[in-house]
Protein backbone atom coordinates (compact mmCIF):
# COMPACT_ATOMS: atom_id res chain seq x y z
CA UNK A 1 0.00 0.00 0.00
CA UNK A 2 1.18 3.48 -0.74
CA UNK A 3 2.04 5.56 2.29
CA UNK A 4 1.17 9.23 2.44
CA UNK A 5 4.19 11.30 3.41
CA UNK A 6 2.49 14.46 4.58
CA UNK A 7 0.12 14.63 7.51
CA UNK A 8 -2.37 16.74 5.58
CA UNK A 9 -2.93 14.97 2.32
CA UNK A 10 -5.83 16.21 0.23
CA UNK A 11 -8.84 14.03 -0.43
CA UNK A 12 -8.12 14.38 -4.17
CA UNK A 13 -4.71 12.78 -3.63
CA UNK A 14 -6.25 9.97 -1.60
CA UNK A 15 -8.88 9.42 -4.30
CA UNK A 16 -6.20 9.29 -7.02
CA UNK A 17 -3.93 6.95 -5.07
CA UNK A 18 -6.65 4.50 -4.07
CA UNK A 19 -8.28 4.50 -7.52
CA UNK A 20 -4.94 3.88 -9.24
CA UNK A 21 -3.87 1.25 -6.70
CA UNK A 22 -7.19 -0.59 -7.02
CA UNK A 23 -6.85 -0.66 -10.81
CA UNK A 24 -3.23 -1.87 -10.62
CA UNK A 25 -4.25 -4.57 -8.10
CA UNK A 26 -7.04 -5.71 -10.42
CA UNK A 27 -4.56 -6.09 -13.29
CA UNK A 28 -2.06 -7.94 -11.08
CA UNK A 29 -4.77 -10.21 -9.71
CA UNK A 30 -6.01 -11.06 -13.20
CA UNK A 31 -2.44 -11.77 -14.34
CA UNK A 32 -1.91 -13.99 -11.30
CA UNK A 33 -5.12 -15.93 -11.97
CA UNK A 34 -4.34 -16.47 -15.64
CA UNK A 35 -0.60 -16.97 -15.24
CA UNK A 36 -0.31 -19.31 -12.28
CA UNK A 37 -3.43 -20.00 -10.22
CA UNK A 38 -5.65 -21.40 -12.95
CA UNK A 39 -2.97 -23.44 -14.75
CA UNK A 40 -1.69 -24.94 -11.47
CA UNK A 41 -5.11 -25.65 -9.90
CA UNK A 42 -5.33 -29.34 -9.07
CA UNK A 43 -8.91 -29.89 -7.90
CA UNK A 44 -12.20 -29.06 -9.57
CA UNK A 45 -13.33 -26.66 -6.83
CA UNK A 46 -10.23 -24.48 -7.19
CA UNK A 47 -10.50 -24.46 -10.99
CA UNK A 48 -14.14 -23.36 -10.78
CA UNK A 49 -13.28 -20.60 -8.30
CA UNK A 50 -10.38 -19.31 -10.38
CA UNK A 51 -12.43 -19.43 -13.60
CA UNK A 52 -15.23 -17.39 -11.99
CA UNK A 53 -12.67 -14.96 -10.56
CA UNK A 54 -10.98 -14.55 -13.95
CA UNK A 55 -14.31 -13.58 -15.50
CA UNK A 56 -15.09 -11.22 -12.61
CA UNK A 57 -11.68 -9.54 -12.62
CA UNK A 58 -11.80 -8.87 -16.36
CA UNK A 59 -14.89 -6.76 -15.64
CA UNK A 60 -13.33 -5.24 -12.52
CA UNK A 61 -10.29 -4.20 -14.57
CA UNK A 62 -12.49 -2.52 -17.20
CA UNK A 63 -14.66 -0.72 -14.63
CA UNK A 64 -11.71 0.56 -12.58
CA UNK A 65 -10.00 1.72 -15.77
CA UNK A 66 -13.09 3.76 -16.62
CA UNK A 67 -13.31 5.05 -13.04
CA UNK A 68 -9.74 6.30 -13.26
CA UNK A 69 -10.48 8.07 -16.55
CA UNK A 70 -13.45 9.88 -15.00
CA UNK A 71 -11.37 10.77 -11.95
CA UNK A 72 -8.93 12.65 -14.16
CA UNK A 73 -11.86 14.28 -15.97
CA UNK A 74 -13.06 15.38 -12.51
CA UNK A 75 -16.41 13.69 -13.04
CA UNK A 76 -16.57 12.09 -9.60
CA UNK A 77 -20.13 10.79 -9.90
CA UNK A 78 -19.27 8.66 -12.95
CA UNK A 79 -16.06 7.62 -11.21
CA UNK A 80 -18.07 6.36 -8.22
CA UNK A 81 -20.56 4.62 -10.49
CA UNK A 82 -17.81 2.63 -12.21
CA UNK A 83 -16.19 1.83 -8.87
CA UNK A 84 -19.54 0.58 -7.58
CA UNK A 85 -19.84 -1.65 -10.66
CA UNK A 86 -16.35 -2.98 -9.93
CA UNK A 87 -17.41 -3.76 -6.37
CA UNK A 88 -20.42 -5.72 -7.66
CA UNK A 89 -18.13 -7.71 -9.96
CA UNK A 90 -15.66 -8.39 -7.16
CA UNK A 91 -18.56 -10.15 -5.44
CA UNK A 92 -18.82 -12.51 -8.44
CA UNK A 93 -15.46 -13.92 -7.38
CA UNK A 94 -16.77 -15.98 -4.50
CA UNK A 95 -14.16 -16.97 -1.98
CA UNK A 96 -14.45 -18.61 1.40
CA UNK A 97 -12.29 -18.33 4.49
CA UNK A 98 -13.18 -21.97 5.14
CA UNK A 99 -11.60 -22.97 1.80
CA UNK A 100 -8.57 -20.68 1.72
CA UNK A 101 -6.95 -19.97 -1.62
CA UNK A 102 -4.78 -17.01 -2.65
CA UNK A 103 -7.96 -15.38 -3.97
CA UNK A 104 -9.34 -14.85 -0.46
CA UNK A 105 -6.71 -12.24 0.38
CA UNK A 106 -6.74 -10.70 -3.11
CA UNK A 107 -10.51 -10.35 -3.08
CA UNK A 108 -10.69 -8.67 0.33
CA UNK A 109 -7.82 -6.38 -0.55
CA UNK A 110 -9.66 -5.29 -3.71
CA UNK A 111 -12.86 -4.74 -1.75
CA UNK A 112 -11.14 -2.51 0.79
CA UNK A 113 -9.28 -0.45 -1.83
CA UNK A 114 -12.41 0.04 -3.92
CA UNK A 115 -14.45 1.00 -0.85
CA UNK A 116 -11.87 3.61 0.14
CA UNK A 117 -11.85 5.01 -3.39
CA UNK A 118 -15.66 5.21 -3.37
CA UNK A 119 -15.66 7.03 -0.01
CA UNK A 120 -13.09 9.50 -1.29
CA UNK A 121 -15.28 10.08 -4.36
CA UNK A 122 -18.28 10.72 -2.12
CA UNK A 123 -16.33 13.38 -0.27
CA UNK A 124 -15.22 14.99 -3.54
CA UNK A 125 -18.74 15.01 -4.97
CA UNK A 126 -21.46 14.22 -2.46
CA UNK A 127 -24.67 12.74 -3.81
CA UNK A 128 -27.36 15.31 -4.55
CA UNK A 129 -29.75 16.03 -1.69
CA UNK A 130 -33.01 14.15 -1.60
CA UNK A 131 -35.94 16.04 -2.97
CA UNK A 132 -38.91 16.51 -0.80
CA UNK A 133 -42.23 15.78 -2.37
CA UNK A 134 -44.51 18.74 -2.53
CA UNK A 135 -48.21 18.20 -2.44
CA UNK A 136 -50.13 19.66 -5.28
CA UNK A 137 -53.06 21.73 -4.15
CA UNK A 138 -56.27 20.93 -5.92
CA UNK A 139 -58.80 23.74 -6.29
Amino acid sequence: MTFLIRRRTSIKTIAKLTAAKAWINAIETLDNIEGSLLPKAKDRRSKEEFTACRKAYRLVDAHLDNALKYLYLKDYRFMRAYQALALVNISMCRTSFFYPTPMVYANWNMRILTDIAIYAGKILAPPPPLRTKTKKKTP
